[in-house]
């Protein structure tokens, strides 16, 4: 049994229905966590799930890249049968952040 076994479920089905690949291991460590493109050209953005602990998980997004210079980086944290709105609300986050107005002149 993984560190992910009660809440699998949960990452596989949002993965299923929001990103292309979710990677299962980091360093040869279990982990969780996608990429999802922004809408400019190379911009580039992650969510990542911690392990469970305690009966809670977090879930983390953060800019990978941008193109115009800016940084981007929230965590949630709850239940861990609550993980799927934490995901929900991760995944809107992102798409604010891709959606975000262009810069002047850019």
């Amino acid at each position: 049994m993984t560190a992910y076994a009660e809440v699998d479920p949960f990452i596989d089905a949002w993965a299923q229905a929001t990103v292309k690949k979710l990677f299962t291991e980091w360093a040869g460590q279990p982990a969780r966590f996608a990429y999802l493109p922004g809408l400019r050209p190379f911009e580039c953005f992650q969510i990542s799930i911690e392990p469970p602990f305690a009966g809670r998980v977090g879930v983390m997004a953060r800019s990978i890249d941008t193109d115009d210079g800016g940084e981007f980086d929230q965590r949630w944290e709850g239940a861990a049968d609550a993980l799927s709105i934490l995901l929900e609300e991760a995944t809107a986050t992102v798409q604010e952040w891709a959606n975000r107005p262009t810069p002047e002149g850019g």
